[in-house]
């Protein structure tokens, strides 16, 4: 069987999307004056046996139905009463287990330009994620958040994220344990459902850890406008992005506070109604007794672009300052991100700035227990009988990360980015993307001009 073209690659890929996604966007469409009809479909998997036959007592009542996604519940929680001076055993009438099922899709296709003596960059499609995910409550003596996300994620089996948490645990707040992502980077915390990019910017890629096994605590204060957590973390998987050092142990922490928290705009003051300043620090023992960082180019099909190979070293540590803003669907965020590696003596910093604005008038909701931006649901999803086109948005992004210190010859990286958003509902998004990454004696060195579109079905 011969390979496809690239072109026909992504004539393929889009037609496909093309022809799936209406069929997505109905899934919440606008009944009168723009209320979303509430379904609630209910399967029962095990009701009442058949005349004649029993069920084993072990085996749960359970149902599955449709309530803004796809819901599961598990109702075998046990209950104890004393009846006739006797304890008797029964079941109760909430869940056992209480979660949902979901499903993440994102299918990237880029083309490259050239300029300046960079190497000739083929343009492809590729499945970004593809997901299986499923979160939900234990219903135990003491309740047990839990999350699970895998699939395939460059082209391998990828455990993106597998957890439990506790809360309301004295003296710490929350509680969690298994594959968690690193309390460091603004943008490395948002979901990639929910970020306005494609891609984390070049300094988060180099020196935020993938998603590793570890143990992290976490609270907010102040009625939310503050957090911290605090986590240790050992070896996890190797992902296309982020801190490639093989480390023994990382000791991660961060701080949060919204200096500004109005929840309004005033429209006689030019100051946001929401002001966001964080701190975060990351440090390293090195399992191989080395560390290594590397970007690309802000496009998941462009190849290395800075790379610093492996740095002799025992210990090395990232800080990291934050802010982020909003003020009505104008919404900014920056951060500025520093690592220091011991033997070395060499330092490596990188920094970004971003703004994005949502044309159609919808506001970015701020998560105060993440302490990060979340997800943008159109006022107005996308309806042809209605007229409603959904939700619009523009971004603009300059970032900049520098490898060279001395011997280490890692290269240098500026990225200027422009992006446009598509919502078509709270499930389907089109995103847009232009690139022009300038690399300085890093393996990718010269100009590459990029153009990216993504196709994204989170449900």
């Amino acid at each position: 069987m011969t390979a496809r073209s690239p072109s026909g690659r992504v004539a393929t890929v889009v037609l496909a999307a093309w022809l799936v996604a209406p069929g997505c966007a109905l899934l919440r469409r606008p009944g009168l004056h723009g209320v979303e009809p509430k379904t609630h479909q209910t399967v029962e998997l095990a009701g009442p046996p058949p005349p004649g036959r029993r069920l084993p007592g072990w085996l749960p009542r359970a149902k599955i139905f449709w309530d803004g996604g796809m819901r599961y519940h598990l109702f075998d929680e046990r209950t104890i009463a004393i009846r006739d001076g006797r304890p008797t055993l029964g079941l109760g009438e909430r869940p056992l287990i209480d979660g949902r099922i979901g499903f993440k899709l994102q299918i990237d296709a880029a083309g490259f330009v050239s300029r300046g003596g960079a190497e000739d960059v083929p343009g492809d499609v590729e499945l970004r994620r593809g997901y299986l995910t499923s979160s939900g409550v234990f219903r135990l003596p003491h309740p047990l958040q839990y999350n699970l996300e895998f699939g395939f994620l460059n082209r391998q089996f990828y455990l993106d994220s597998a957890w439990l948490m506790a809360r309301d645990v004295p003296w710490v707040g929350s509680l969690k344990v298994g594959g968690l992502d690193a309390p460091i980077g603004f943008d490395n915390l948002t979901s990639s459902r929910d970020r306005i990019f494609m891609e984390v910017p070049a300094p988060v890629q180099a020196f935020v850890p993938a998603t590793s096994i570890g143990l992290m605590a976490r609270s907010v204060h102040h009625e939310g406008r503050g957090s911290w957590a605090l986590g240790w973390f050992t070896v996890g998987q190797r992902r296309d992005v982020g801190d490639q050092s093989r480390a023994l142990a990382r000791v991660v922490g961060r701080t949060t506070w919204l200096l500004r928290d109005d929840g309004h705009v005033d429209g006689g003051s030019r100051w946001p109604e929401l002001l966001h300043l964080g701190l975060a620090g990351s440090y390293t023992f090195s399992g191989t007794d080395s560390v290594h960082y590397q970007a690309r180019p802000e496009s998941f099909i462009a190849p290395i672009a800075v790379d610093t190979q492996s740095i002799p070293a025992h210990h090395a540590f990232v800080l990291g300052l934050e802010a982020a803003g909003r003020r009505g669907p104008l919404s900014f965020q920056g951060e500025l991100l520093q690592a220091f590696v011991d033997q070395a003596s060499s330092h490596f910093p990188g920094l970004y700035l971003s703004a994005a604005y949502l044309l159609t008038g919808e506001v970015r909701p701020y998560d105060r227990e993440s302490a990060v931006f979340g997800q943008v649901i159109p006022l107005r999803p996308l309806s042809w009988r209605a007229r409603t086109w959904g939700a619009a948005e523009c971004a603009a992004r300059w970032s900049w990360v520098d490898l060279d210190d001395g011997a280490i010859q890692g290269g240098r990286m500026h990225v200027l980015s422009a992006a446009f958003n598509w919502y078509w509902n709270r499930y389907v998004r089109w995103q847009t993307g232009y690139e022009l990454a300038f690399v300085d004696r890093g393996p990718l060195d010269g100009r590459l001009h990029v153009f990216q579109v993504r196709f994204q079905l989170v449900l």
